[in-house]
């Protein structure tokens, strides 16, 4: 197995994005004016196993709008295409995508994919909800031309501490699991690498390994004791099982997955 860390541009965020505050300021001051943090990378991955070819999300693009708290860095040659030309990895030998929820930095990339697209079920409804509409057309943040996943069923009972989940390679160490919290119906994706360890893809379970030690609840997750909650299961996942653990917009993410490929060798 091998698991490429993609990187298609850069987002700024508030500072208040990644530090919130508690009770209504939480999402509040994501629309009031503050200090904005570094910028952070946008991260996809692709999963070389057994001759097949998938993704895990697919990035943002350089049509992407700001929005009040966060500002878009992506050029045209930062998007999917020119990553995986990067690695060495061709678009066209793509057979399978799993999305990790429905925001633009994770879906926008769909665009230049011809593969199955699945995306878990209950973050199909939510996407389906009036008030997401509502929330994408105030945001100006439509979803991308021709969306239309295939729903993820998490039905394949409890993966280590996760109580539900789905394999999606046939002999199991490529997992989908349920960690909702960021958005209602987000997973991340677990591979079982040639050694053992467990690589979580994350997603935007959390923003960053640091946030997951702290159990921070983010800015924007619609219900903060979920969001705790599944990072605790994170949390014992990975007394479980050795765990290299990468949130899509961590800044060491890529380097910690080429030091765990490095120490396995």
């Amino acid at each position: 197995m091998k698991i490429h860390a993609l990187a298609t541009g850069k987002v700024q965020v508030k500072r208040s994005f990644l530090y919130p505050g508690h009770g209504p300021r939480r999402q509040l001051n994501l629309f009031l004016p503050g200090p904005w943090a570094d910028s952070l990378p946008i991260h996809c991955w692709a999963i070389e196993h057994h001759g097949v070819l998938r993704l895990v999300d697919t990035g943002e693009t350089a049509a992407a709008r700001n929005v009040p708290f966060a500002r878009m860095e992506v050029t045209r040659d930062q998007e999917l295409p020119a990553a995986m030309a990067a690695a060495d990895l061709a678009l066209d030998d793509v057979s399978e995508v799993v999305l990790t929820h429905a925001h633009g930095d994770h879906i926008d990339g769909t665009v230049h994919v011809r593969a199955r697209v699945l995306m878990n079920e209950a973050e199909l409804r939510f996407v389906a909800k009036p008030s997401s509409g509502v929330m994408r057309r105030l945001l100006r943040q439509p979803l991308p031309s021709g969306f239309a996943p295939e729903p993820l069923v998490l039905d394949g009972g409890p993966f280590g501490a996760f109580p539900r989940s789905r394999p999606i390679s046939d002999d199991g160490r490529i997992v989908a699991v349920d960690t909702p919290g960021h958005t209602p119906g987000h997973v991340s994706v677990i591979c079982i690498d040639d050694s053992g360890n467990h690589v979580m893809l994350a997603g935007d379970t959390t923003d960053s390994l640091e946030q997951l030690h702290s159990l921070r609840v983010d800015a924007v997750a619609p219900k903060p004791d979920v969001h705790v909650a599944t990072m605790r299961t994170i949390l014992a996942h990975c007394a479980q099982h050795p765990t290299v653990y990468l949130p899509s917009h961590d800044p060491e993410s890529a380097a910690r997955l080429a030091e765990a490929v490095t120490s396995s060798t």
